[in-house]
């Protein structure tokens, strides 16, 4: 657990000390920031729903690139197999990664509570439960998706190629609700189990569902044992 809070620690260090962080920041606050005063100020709604689902949009590319190059840059550099030669275990460095780019995501989720204070400020009858669960939320549909980009970056040594793969995954999971009235009778339930709106409508509606909680952390666990696995098997191919 050490190993990995330690390269949990050096990596987020990394990012907040680089300028395009802040970029992407200050970007990701423009665009919520106009929906957001477009639902407040024309609809005259306060409430983050809107918002919350502009924000999952978004995941979609905010999060395939900050986790490209969470390993595939290390093999690219040489610096993975650095690694692999120390007393660190490939599940340190891959959890490591996750909770890095995890405390990258609640950086940007908090730079939003801007909007909560305003809705605070100058808002009635505020549902401050719906509020927090759909935080709640989007925290637990970011880290899945954020596996997911761990997972793709594991795959090839090229990070645009990481990206692409982390996007096409991504957003296999993100309109799988959308093509719902598509499928047949006996398929709609099973796709709109692995969809990732169906999940997370419920925390956008204030309610949480044990079922939603175990699903996102089931998916996690799943890519970050690929992820995991994929390493270990590269590394015993190169030991042949």
């Amino acid at each position: 657990m050490r190993a990995i809070w330690i390269i949990a620690k050096k990596e987020y260090q990394i990012a907040m000390r680089s300028i395009a962080n802040y970029i992407i920041i200050s970007l990701f606050l423009v665009i919520t920031g106009v929906f957001f005063s477009s639902v407040i100020f024309k609809i005259g709604l306060a409430e983050l729903r809107t918002l919350f689902e502009i924000m999952h949009v978004i995941f979609l590319f905010y999060i395939p690139a900050i986790t490209m190059g969470t390993i595939a840059r290390e093999r690219q550099s040489g610096t993975l197999e650095l690694l692999s030669t120390l007393p660190i275990k490939l599940s340190s460095i891959v959890w490591g990664k996750l909770l890095a780019c995890l405390m990258q995501l609640k950086t940007l989720i908090a730079a939003t509570l801007v909007f909560m204070v305003i809705i605070a400020i100058f808002g009635e009858g505020i549902d401050y439960g719906a509020i927090v669960c759909g935080y709640f939320g989007l925290i637990l549909a970011g880290t899945a998706y954020i596996s997911i980009g761990i997972f793709a970056s594991s795959i090839p040594s090229n990070q645009v190629l990481a990206f692409v793969l982390a996007l096409v995954i991504s957003a296999l999971f993100y309109v799988l609700k959308y093509v719902l009235p598509l499928m047949p009778l006996e398929l709609v339930a099973p796709i709109q189990f692995l969809s990732f709106n169906s999940h997370l409508s419920s925390f956008l509606k204030g309610v949480i569902d044990l079922r939603d909680i175990i699903y996102f952390l089931a998916v996690t666990l799943i890519f970050t044992l690929l992820a995991e696995f994929n390493l270990q098997s590269r590394n015993l191919m190169q030991e042949r």
